[in-house]
C-alpha cells in the first residue's frame, strides 16, 4: 500500500490483540476506528487483510497507513531535520545488502508514541535507504533513554528471516550498564514474571511477581537476565554485564532495580536519589545503559556477525575516570 509501513512483530508482542497493539502504538485511535481501519483493508498482516481479534504471532508483519503511529503528522510529509538526519547517518556501524546497524544515540526514540512526534528512527529511515529500493525497517527496539546497536532489515524477507531469529534466541545481545552498589552475588541469572511497565512503582513489587501469586497475575510473562560484575568501585558502583534470555519491555531495567541496584540515571525504576552522584564526571540524568553487542549468523552469508557499538560520551567519560578499560 502507498504511504503504508510495516512492522514487525516482536517476542513481547506475540500473542497479542491485533486492535490492542494498533491501539497501544496509537492512542488517538479508539477500537471502532481500528476495526474500521481493518475492515476496509487499511491494516494488513503478512499482506493479508486481517481482523481487530488477529492474535500476533513473532515474525508477523504488519501494514499500517503512515498517518496512524504518527501522533501529529503523517511522517512521510514530516519536514526532515538536517541534523537528525546527519546523526543517524553518522550513526551507522554496519551495513550490506541486507542489514544496517545504528549506534543509537541517548535520547532518540525508535519509533513514534504518543509524544515523540516525527523525531524517531522510524520516521527517518529513509535517509538509510542508501542504494536499496525501500527504506529500512525496524527489526527490534530499543527504549528512548537506551544507547547502543539498533538493527535494520533492508528488506522484508531479512526483516522476517531476524523476526525468526529473534524468537528461537539466535540473537545474543549484551549490555553493558553501571548499576549503584554492588551486587551481593558477582554473577547469576535473574529471574521473574513482569506485567504492564505502566503500573510499577518503585517500594512495590508490581512490576516484578513470583509465578505462585494467584489468578490476578496471569498476564505476567517470565523474564530471565544474565548478569556479571566486571568491575567494581567500592561499595557504591559495579559495571554490569547484561545478558536478557528474554526480550520484555524495560526488562534490564526492572530486574537491576529488584537486585537492589537501579541502574544510574534510571528515574522510573530506582527507589531514591543516588547519594554517589557527586562521585561521576558526567551528568546522571542520563540512562548508563548500552546495548553494547550483538552476535548472530548472518541469514545470508551463513558467517557468523559479531557487531559492537562504542560506547556514549557519558558512559565512556564514567568508564576513564574509574580507570575501566573497554
Amino acid at each position: 500500500m502507498a504511504n503504508s509501513r510495516d512492522i514487525i512483530v516482536e517476542q513481547e508482542d506475540a500473542n497479542c490483540r491485533l486492535s490492542t497493539w494498533v491501539k497501544r502504538n496509537d492512542r488517538r485511535l479508539n477500537f471502532n476506528s481500528v476495526n474500521t481501519l481493518c475492515r476496509k483493508g487499511l491494516i494488513r498482516v503478512n499482506g493479508i487483510k486481517a481482523k481487530a481479534s488477529h492474535r500476533l504471532v513473532i515474525g508477523d508483519v504488519i501494514t499500517i497507513p503512515s498517518f496512524s503511529l504518527s501522533i501529529t503528522d503523517d511522517v512521510a510529509s514530516a519536514k526532515i531535520d538536517p541534523k537528525l538526519a546527519k546523526l543517524l547517518l553518522d550513526a551507522v556501524i554496519f551495513k550490506d545488502k541486507h542489514l544496517i546497524a545504528l549506534n543509537k544515540p541517548e535520547g532518540l526514540a525508535s519509533q513514534g508514541g504518543s509524544s515523540q512526534g516525527t523525531r524517531h528512527v522510524d520516521s527517518y529511515k529513509s535517509t538509510l535507504q542508501f542504494d536499496a529500493k525501500d527504506s529500512p525497517r525496524l527489526i527490534h527496539r530499543l527504549d528512548k533513554e537506551t544507547s547502543g546497536i539498533l538493527l535494520l532489515a533492508r528488506d522484508v524477507k531479512t526483516a522476517s528471516t531476524f523476526a525468526t531469529l529473534f524468537r528461537d534466541k539466535q540473537v545474543e545481545k549484551i549490555y553493558w550498564a553501571l548499576v549503584e552498589g554492588v551486587p551481593k552475588k558477582e554473577k547469576g541469572i535473574l529471574e521473574s514474571y513482569i506485567g504492564d511497565v505502566d503500573i510499577w512503582k518503585p517500594r512495590s513489587n508490581l512490576g516484578l511477581i513470583e509465578q505462585k501469586k494467584s489468578r490476578q497475575y496471569n498476564n505476567k510473562k517470565k523474564a530471565l537476565t544474565f548478569y556479571q560484575v566486571i568491575e567494581k568501585i567500592g561499595s557504591k558502583y559495579a559495571w554490569l554485564e547484561l545478558k536478557p534470555i528474554t526480550g520484555r519491555t524495560h526488562q534490564l531495567r526492572i530486574h537491576c532495580s529488584a537486585l537492589g541496584n537501579p541502574i544510574v540515571g534510571d528515574r522510573k525504576y530506582k527507589n531514591s536519589e543516588d547519594k554517589n552522584s557527586h562521585d561521576l564526571p558526567y551528568s546522571f540524568k542520563k540512562l548508563f545503559l548500552h546495548a553494547r553487542c550483538v552476535t548472530f549468523i548472518h541469514p545470508i552469508s551463513k558467517k557468523t556477525i559479531e557487531i559492537e557499538a562504542p560506547l556514549p560520551e557519558h558512559m565512556g567519560s564514567v568508564w576513564k575516570h574509574f580507570g575501566w578499560k573497554f
